[in-house]
């Protein structure tokens, strides 16, 4: 199968499907004004990658974080950014105002998979387990290749806490036990046939969760030659064939709770 005609049906697909964020108490969460932003791409020339599927690398947004949100007393917030694009797109977050060239510049904290014949769909969630004092702004940060694009979330502190003005107390962390939460995922993984793929599984816990992941016949994984669950919580795949294709859970649990996630992967015959 053409992998351009894949890409255009899986962007139909997460158009139409785009996860809802689980963030809480949303003052703005429609989407109708795009705060996204692409940056101009860097020349094919300077990019690193080679021998690649596609021409030109393509990322789009699926689910930016709303405008503004506001956060309940004492709950922690989830701010949810979903993104699809060639190779294999990274997230990452920053917190507070930035000029957009230094968002240009700015290194990238996640090491970069190198798959220049991959389309995947990836959800990162930065999860807010502190009452802020004032409005903070959080950016959720896509790249892949020489494309990037970011879109920003102003987060207002509880009214309550508004009310204190200058009796706020400094902001601290909350205490005690936190369920599991999946914070980086990928909801769809298509690579070549014969191809290594990492399927990934952040968690945000405290105490650590316990990281597991079922297979496409609802098995549970063990280690293999093929199949191999990483110390990180990541799932490693070799030698992908054509039967791999189906839905892998990632499971994250802890004395609190469990939290799961779900990679659909799609091995592409390699074409003559």
């Amino acid at each position: 199968m053409n992998l351009n005609l894949c890409a255009i049906a899986l962007l139909l697909f997460g158009s139409l499907s785009g996860a809802q964020s689980r963030a809480v108490d949303i003052v703005d969460d429609s989407n109708d004004v795009d705060n996204s932003i692409e940056t101009e791409e860097v020349p094919q020339s300077q990019s690193k990658h080679r021998n690649r599927a596609f021409e030109d690398d393509w990322l789009k947004f699926i689910k930016t974080p709303p405008n503004k949100m506001q956060q309940a007393p004492g709950a922690t917030l989830e701010i949810a950014c979903e993104m699809m694009g060639s190779q294999v797109p990274s997230i990452q977050w920053i917190v507070g105002h930035m000029p957009l060239s230094e968002i240009d510049n700015l290194e990238s904290n996640s090491i970069t998979e190198d798959a220049p014949t991959a389309i995947v769909r990836v959800r990162s969630v930065h999860i807010v387990d502190h009452m802020l004092s004032e409005p903070r702004i959080y950016t959720c940060i896509g790249r892949t290749g020489s494309k990037t694009i970011y879109a920003s979330t102003v987060v207002h502190p509880s009214h309550a806490d508004q009310e204190l003005g200058n009796l706020i107390v400094p902001e601290k962390q909350y205490q005690g036990p936190q369920k599991p939460r999946i914070i980086y995922t990928e909801k769809t993984h298509l690579d070549l046939m014969g191809s290594t793929i990492m399927l990934p599984c952040k968690v945000h816990a405290r105490p650590h969760a316990k990281i597991t992941w079922r297979n496409n016949e609802d098995k549970e994984i063990v280690q293999s030659h093929r199949f191999k669950v990483l110390p990180t919580g990541d799932l490693l795949i070799s030698d992908l064939k054509w039967e791999d294709m189906g839905n892998y859970k990632c499971i994250a649990h802890n004395a609190v709770g469990r939290d799961s996630a779900d990679t659909f992967v799609y091995p592409v015959l390699k074409e003559d």
